[in-house]
């Protein structure tokens, strides 16, 4: 895997707890927008405007590209979570999920944090990447 796709994998990784606030967040931006500035100085009125402000706003939901792309990777996430196993999940959540602790690979190897050789936590972190960056439709050579 090219490390630009690696690093940009892993940035997503650190953001996924984060994910269900920005998610909320997003939704209640498209349910309440910031009002337009009227520059109708002294004008009349708009006759043809839609006066459907919840038709508007579930339209606005279901098709906002940064909504869908916050729930595409938080699905695709949880996909390869739920597909791992236990100390390929152990790896993820020490590295990316935990407040920036400045572990690596090697300490949790060190520390029994995790009961597999540093080689082999390489491998499984790398699979659970590889196979995220896959399901994110990201270039994988």
């Amino acid at each position: 895997m090219r490390r630009a796709i690696q690093h940009a994998v892993e940035d997503i990784l650190r953001d996924y707890p984060k994910f269900p606030q920005y998610i909320k967040e997003r939704e209640q931006e498209l349910l309440h927008p910031t009002p337009d500035p009227d520059d109708n100085v002294g004008g009349g009125r708009a006759e043809n405007k839609r006066k459907d402000p919840t038709g508007r706003s579930a339209i606005t939901i279901a098709d906002d590209g940064m909504l869908l792309a916050l729930k595409k990777e938080y699905k695709a996430i949880d996909d390869c979570l739920d597909n791992s196993g236990e100390i390929t999940i152990k790896i993820i959540q020490e590295l990316y999920f935990k407040p920036h602790t400045g572990k690596r690979i090697v300490d949790l190897c060190e520390q029994h944090i995790i009961p597999v050789s540093t080689t082999k936590a390489y491998d499984l972190r790398n699979q659970f990447l590889e196979k995220l960056a896959k399901k994110l439709h990201l270039d994988v050579l």
